[in-house]
């Protein structure tokens, strides 16, 4: 029954939606791009900012003279002296790193192996078809609330979540809000809908969700290099997929004055479609910006997001620096409203080219 019922929605899917197709192991999965591996420049640009560099050197020499002084009068006494600027409610003294804007590493030259990836971030159909076939829960339906941006939740929502039996707002950042009952059917909250949503992406996932997402479809998340080596579209150590040129309508970013105003200048005022604005080099959609997407490796406390989100900014003057270099860290239960993913798998060989590559090495031993 299980497998007729496969058959019967991958005959409707292939009607509906070209970008599907029936993998050999019976899992419905997006066509993927096989991307030819190679080197590149793997990390941020503000690495190549003479601004930048000089603000890491001033911090660097700031954190040199802290370990210095911590070294010369001793721990316990560095102890009590910072004690002492606590009690006359003065910050005390700690070395801070100097982050890139984009959250990228230093850059470096790296390899990466031929691999296949989705040319676009899950979609809200996707998700719900593996859901009906699965029954899965996510991680934010278990949690019973997600992270939702208060800009896009309504009056009721919001007067709920501020209310004394909400979860209130990130006091950082109180742009966020925990609403209860968010989750990927309810992305702005028990009153929305995604009904004629089914080409946004996925949104509220975690880590563990989408790995869930990507095992069960043949695949796996990719890994972090695979993805920026994707995400660059074949333009290697250039800041965006489509060159060097801040154009704002090229992804779905934030314009205007954040948190409350966005100018949505780039069509849209929250996610996109997974397939908007032009596709880059290797024929993928929304590498920068719309949703972050996991990608593998890290640990349970600091799992792997790249891309940033429709939060973020081209500009870089509000949240994240908008390049094919973004990239943040988060744990691996965490979603909301910007939150996604997409899939990768490995490419693998034919039996002519195992068989070539055994006679090679026979008459390299001969």
């Amino acid at each position: 029954m299980r497998k007729i019922l496969h058959i019967v929605f991958s005959l409707a899917l292939l009607m509906s939606y070209p970008l599907e197709i029936v993998a050999e192991d019976d899992k419905l999965l997006t066509k993927q791009v096989k991307i030819k591996g190679g080197w590149f420049m793997f990390g941020s640009e503000d690495y190549y900012d003479e601004k930048f560099l000089q603000a890491r050197q001033n911090r660097e020499k700031e954190n040199q003279r802290i370990r210095e002084m911590k070294d010369q009068v001793g721990a316990e006494t560095f102890d009590l002296i910072q004690k002492g600027l606590q009690e006359h409610d003065k910050e005390p003294m700690a070395e801070h790193p100097t982050h890139t804007r984009d959250g990228g590493a230093e850059p470096d030259a790296v390899h990466v192996k031929t691999f296949r990836i989705d040319p676009t971030a899950v979609s809200i159909r996707q998700f719900r078809r593996f859901v009906k076939l699965t029954k899965f829960k996510t991680e934010a339906e278990k949690f019973g609330w997600s992270f939702v941006l208060r800009k896009h939740v309504s009056a009721a929502t919001e007067k709920q979540v501020e209310g004394p039996d909400g979860l209130g707002h990130v006091k950082e950042t109180p742009w966020w809000l925990g609403v209860l009952a968010a989750y990927w059917r309810r992305p702005e909250g028990p009153d929305s809908t995604i009904t004629g949503r089914g080409n946004d992406p996925v949104t509220h996932i975690s880590w563990n969700d989408a790995k869930a997402y990507c095992e069960w479809a043949g695949g796996r998340l990719p890994k972090e290099r695979e993805w920026e080596y994707a995400a660059r579209g074949g333009l290697d150590d250039l800041p965006f997929p489509w060159g060097t040129a801040k154009d704002e309508s090229a992804c779905n970013g934030w314009q205007g004055k954040f948190p409350d105003e966005n100018l949505a200048k780039d069509g849209y005022d929250g996610v996109a479609p997974v397939d908007a604005y032009a596709p880059n080099g290797f024929g993928l959609y929304n590498v920068v910006g719309n949703v972050w997407e996991w990608v593998a490796g890290g640990t349970d406390e600091k799992r792997i997001m790249r891309g940033g989100s429709f939060v973020d900014s081209i500009s870089g003057r509000y949240n994240h620096l908008l390049r094919s270099s973004t990239r943040m860290e988060n744990s691996g239960d965490s979603a909301g409203s910007n939150t996604g993913f997409r899939c990768a798998s490995n490419v693998h060989k034919s039996r002519r080219e195992k068989n070539s590559k055994s006679a090679s090495a026979a008459e390299n031993e001969l």
